[in-house]
């Protein structure tokens, strides 16, 4: 009966001394979590005497989540910022440029010859207007779309030669030409033609606004489907490694009404639909590769 009493009161105490330390943890740890909310520091939660490590791995787990999100979250932020800041840039100039020949025509004694060509640039600045709205609704749909595109059997020769016509004439007047290299007539891809051919619309246009000389659209088969759109550089500041994020774009470009979103546009239409799209830069020569599954 000895024996049974000492050996309840030493487990009692074992479970007293546990329980002590755990409430020092736990006490510990009420600490720790008020003072990184007082100090609002990176360090993590550390034990005491290694009677909660379970705990404290899964706080410190949180700790590390709630981090991760408050960086994304102030990143998402400014990002958005600068959005409304280039919105409002991008919109206004347009804008100002007609209501300041508007203003011309009614105040200043014109021709009407004069007149036809002043209206003839609002005319102007008022479509580049409606295609930055468009723009920003477009990506807009794009950010907010939560379903698959629909896809069909299609012939992505055909389609690239639609893009190619669409921008036959604008080349043209530049003196420049688009040559269009595919061994096929016929190249079957499960696709939706629409985004697909506003992606070739994309890169096909950004080349003519960006770019010198002759336009090479090359098709590929090797392994996998690629398209590759090489053409000079008109300059070299460009940025690799940000060109396909919205509203990329250089000062210069930016003051033409240029808002960087086609290549974005092109990006996420490419990944909508299952594919890469990348760019890459050999000299003064400038490769935008554009890759399916076969």
């Amino acid at each position: 009966m000895t024996a049974v009493i000492i050996i309840l009161s030493i487990a009692l105490a074992v479970v007293l001394a546990f329980c002590v330390l755990q409430r020092m943890e736990i006490n510990s740890i009420a600490g720790q979590l008020n003072e990184l909310k007082r100090r609002n520091t990176n360090s993590v939660i550390r034990s005491e005497n290694g009677t909660a490590n379970r705990l404290i791995t899964e706080i410190n787990a949180l700790l590390k989540e709630m981090r991760e999100m408050k960086i994304s979250y102030h990143q998402k932020n400014h990002a958005l910022e600068q959005m409304m800041t280039n919105i409002s840039h991008d919109l206004r100039t347009p804008l100002t440029s007609a209501m300041g020949y508007i203003d011309l025509i009614q105040h200043s004694a014109l021709s009407e010859d004069e007149k036809s060509r002043e209206l003839a640039i609002i005319e102007k600045r008022l479509m580049l207007l409606e295609e930055l709205i468009n723009s920003f609704f477009e990506l807009s749909q794009i950010v907010s779309r939560g379903k698959k595109p629909e896809k069909t059997e299609l012939n992505l020769v055909s389609v690239l030669e639609e893009a190619i016509v669409h921008y036959y004439d604008d080349y043209c007047d530049q003196g420049r030409t688009i040559v269009f290299q595919c061994s096929e007539r016929k190249l079957m891809l499960l696709s939706n033609q629409s985004m697909l051919l506003r992606i070739f619309d994309n890169l096909i246009g950004n080349a003519l606004k960006h770019g010198r000389g002759d336009l090479t659209v090359a098709v590929s088969t090797a392994g996998r489907l690629q398209i590759t759109f090489t053409n000079k550089l008109r300059s070299g500041d460009i940025d690799l490694e940000h060109i396909f994020d919205e509203f990329y774009t250089t000062d210069i470009s930016r003051t033409k009404g240029n808002t960087g979103l086609g290549l974005a546009i092109a990006r996420q239409f490419t990944e909508l639909l299952g594919g890469e799209i990348r760019a890459s830069r050999r000299g003064d020569l400038f490769i935008l590769t554009v890759g399916f599954p076969l």
